[in-house]
């Protein structure tokens, strides 16, 4: 076997063991309501900011870690807060760039729902909750893979590495374009990966 399929079998082994935390992890990222309609508690967006951060932080990979917000054009507003960490290649090596949204739909009407929305519940092998599959989901997939990657081959690898976990995609991403100005040097990358 190839130097290369080894190590390629090595991060698919620890990605499948990695599920059960994962899946912990999402529960936890499913229960905050980080709803990003202004109507809503705002704080519960910094909230799931600061727990996206944090399990960002807990791969051990990134040069930096930060949660940003961006002007909306035309206003005198700011964007919702998005999380963003960079880690540079190193000897030529690519940048993959790891996108997605920490943000999630209104509840609707609750009487809908068969179990509370910010409560995760595992039916038929499924994991049930607001958020749990747009765009939690995503979210845990990134930090999945990377920390697959640092189990089979340890940290210290020469990818480099952007995430970006927007915090208002489904209220229509009124700044992301100006974060995406005011970050273009981080947001470098020679792959994108929207999950």
């Amino acid at each position: 076997m190839s130097d290369i399929a080894s190590r390629s079998d090595a991060v698919r082994d620890a990605a499948e063991t990695g599920i059960p935390r994962a899946l912990a992890d999402l529960g936890d990222l499913v229960r905050i309501p980080s709803i990003a309609w202004p109507s809503m508690d705002q704080q519960q967006l910094v909230r799931s900011a600061e727990a996206v951060a944090a399990l960002v932080e807990g791969t051990g990979v990134f040069d930096a870690v930060t949660i940003k917000r961006a002007a909306i054009p035309g206003t005198e507003e700011f964007g919702q807060p998005a999380v963003l960490a960079t880690r540079a290649a190193r000897n030529g090596r690519p940048t993959v760039l790891l996108y997605a949204h920490h943000d999630v739909q209104p509840v609707g009407d609750e009487a809908l729902w068969e179990t509370p929305p910010f409560q995760p519940t595992v039916r038929e092998g499924r994991l049930y909750g607001r958020g749990a599959a747009d765009d939690k989901a995503g979210i845990m997939a990134h930090i999945g893979a990377i920390r697959a990657l640092v189990e089979a081959l340890g940290p210290d690898f020469d990818l480099g590495l952007a995430l970006f976990i927007e915090g208002e995609e489904e209220y229509g991403s009124r700044s992301f374009a100006q974060f995406l100005s005011d970050n273009a040097d981080a947001l470098r990358a020679d792959v994108i990966v929207v999950a």
